[in-house]
């Protein structure tokens, strides 16, 4: 018996941690958007200040906390006798129900608000200049080459086998040797992770209708690039420096908890307004299809930023490049640090 507490304890603890986290993301999505949108559904500025607006957001959040309540009983209950199926249900218990709440409510307020009136997409209009926000984006791409520079020169400091993972106890159990692929290969990969969102940055400025959002996502890309830079120069520099590599792996979690609070005050800002976008064009508030619209990118009815327009041929030739890109320096890293 006391072998089970143990376990229980030892097992349930984080996914308890792993479900609360998920919860109060879901409980947290229907705010998550522009004031012109309930539940992906195009209303009134004023909308959400109503009583119909109230009682569904309330419905919702009953729902997904009724899940939360339930999946922990049942996370508690499982976790020492079957780990796997605790571990399944943590995350997804409170994502299906909320994801289920969700459309429902936003089923209903379809059904109960007025039609919006038909729209006619605006041009695009973004000229063909470099946009200015450009030479922010650069400076980030002399970290890694920095880095490699340094490396160069302290060539001899350098292991000739070095840790490059390590277990949730901080032990390294993935190991490099001092070849050019295996010193550089990360700062490369670095380098063109970088490269990949300053060209999908790119591709959203000149593919979409510019707004205050618009800029605020910027912000975000350039802020993605250096964070990734100052990333992966500081893992690149472990073989000579005595520093824990706990600590870049402390430093994801604030950042990303950082770009969450960023976004959802820009989301809910009032100065963001909403873009204008066909209702019909949308499949369940978040898919959107429109070959008569011009722009690529168009503004998320749910949660903050931009998606594509998928009734645009280029939006699946970008969509497509970016995810190739990224599958290629996934296989160029795990080849250069063989």
């Amino acid at each position: 018996r006391a072998r089970l507490v143990k376990d229980m304890d030892d097992l349930a603890f984080p996914l308890l941690l792993e479900l609360v986290v998920m919860g109060a993301v879901m409980l947290m999505l229907p705010h998550f958007s522009p004031r012109g949108y309930c539940f992906g559904v195009t209303v009134p500025p004023e909308f959400r200040a109503t009583d119909a607006a109230r009682a569904a957001l309330r419905r919702y959040h009953w729902h997904v906390a009724l899940s939360i309540g339930v999946a922990a009983l049942a996370v508690i209950y499982l976790a020492p006798r079957s780990p796997a199926l605790a571990g399944a249900i943590a995350p997804l218990a409170p994502l299906l129900a909320g994801m289920v709440a969700f459309f429902r409510e936003r089923s209903n307020l379809h059904a109960a608000v007025q039609a919006a009136p038909a729209v006619t997409p605006l041009p695009l209009g973004n000229g063909h200049h470099f946009p200015p926000w450009l030479a922010w984006a650069l400076p980030p791409f002399a970290l890694p080459l920095a880095t490699a520079l340094y490396l160069h020169a302290h060539w001899d400091r350098i292991p000739e086998r070095f840790p490059i993972h390590w277990g949730s106890s901080g032990q390294p159990n993935g190991w490099a040797h001092r070849t050019a692929g295996g010193v550089y290969g990360p700062l490369l990969f670095a380098a063109g992770l970088m490269l990949l969102m300053l060209l999908l940055g790119l591709a959203m400025y000149y593919g979409s209708r510019h707004s205050p959002q618009m800029l605020a996502v910027l912000k975000i890309l350039i802020g993605v690039t250096y964070f990734l830079g100052l990333l992966f120069s500081g893992i690149g520099l472990l073989p000579v420096l005595t520093i824990s590599p706990m600590v870049f792996v402390a430093l994801v979690p604030v950042f990303v908890v950082a770009l969450l609070v960023y976004s959802f005050k820009c989301a809910t800002d009032p100065a963001m307004t909403a873009e204008t976008t066909p209702d019909e064009c949308w499949t369940l508030g978040s898919v959107y299809y429109n070959p008569r619209d011009p722009a690529i990118f168009v503004q998320k009815r749910i949660g903050f930023g931009y998606t594509f327009n998928f009734g645009h041929r280029l939006s699946w030739v970008i969509l497509g490049g970016f995810f190739a890109g990224v599958a290629g320096l996934i296989v160029f890293l795990v080849v250069a640090l063989k």
